[in-house]
């Protein structure tokens, strides 16, 4: 198994990828879905709730799904996730992961889940926001969470294994329910939500380009561009209109 300066020296080399230092926080579903030479396509699907989830290679093309029916925190580190499994297991063809940080599950998964850790906060930067244990209170974490834009949850796990706070608090700030607490911070609630309902099967990233390129190419005909652009849910591109201006019915 790799060791955690392992995978925190791949988070950092996946974020110079990128042309990303290695202490700011980063808009991983931008990066991606702009991330034209590794044809990777982003679905959103409400998956079960056992399930954070799953990512496929077929030759060059990657599809990643994550369960939009998690919060926009948890979903960003899904993303990046799977992002260890695409760009570092050899010969991975298809992985489902479950939503459970902690249990007993294969090696490949705890280091995809420090991976996932370490890109959206990289170790130095994690401690240049607060290094001091004392001083990590409630309306610290949830600073740090916001700042890194990562889930409640992901941020406690964090910061139980650098030791930067005990177990048995981190258990106590489990135990609020965060949104109201952000809330009364002066942030918003959007990083613990999930996906809006009307956007709950969103697809974007290769396969939109992909569908476009062969339409300007006369590859496939418009009916076959817009059957194709529905199966990926994106009837706001047929019928040009902003996806908000829809709902799914229930």
């Amino acid at each position: 198994m790799k060791t955690a300066q392992e995978l925190n020296s791949l988070a950092l080399r996946t974020r110079r990828m990128w042309n990303e230092d290695g202490y700011s926080p980063v808009d991983i579903f931008a990066i991606v879905n702009g991330w034209k030479e590794k044809k990777i396509t982003l679905v959103r699907y409400p998956l079960s709730s056992r399930i954070s989830g799953m990512c496929t290679r077929e030759k060059q093309d990657v599809i990643i799904c994550i369960n939009s029916t998690t919060s926009y925190g948890r979903q960003r580190f899904t993303l990046a996730h799977e992002l260890y499994h695409v760009l570092y297991e050899e010969n991975m063809q298809r992985v489902i992961c479950d939503m459970s940080m902690t249990g007993d599950k294969p090696e490949s998964e705890y280091e995809a889940d420090q991976f996932a850790s370490y890109l959206l906060m990289p170790y130095d930067a994690l401690l240049e926001y607060e290094y001091d244990q004392a001083k990590w209170t409630l309306e610290k974490v949830i600073d740090a969470e916001q700042f890194f834009q990562v889930s409640h949850q992901a941020m406690l796990h964090r910061l139980v294994r650098d030791k930067l706070i005990a177990a048995e608090r981190a258990e106590e700030y489990r135990l609020i329910t965060v949104s109201m607490e952000a809330a009364r911070l002066g942030y918003g609630k959007e990083l613990y939500y999930p996906t809006a309902k009307n956007q709950q099967y969103f697809t974007t990233g290769e396969y939109i380009r992909k569908v476009e390129q062969m339409t300007e190419r006369d590859f496939i005909s418009n009916g076959k561009r817009e059957e194709l652009l529905m199966e990926a849910y994106r009837a706001d591109i047929v019928y040009d209109f902003d996806g908000e201006e829809f709902e799914l019915n229930d």
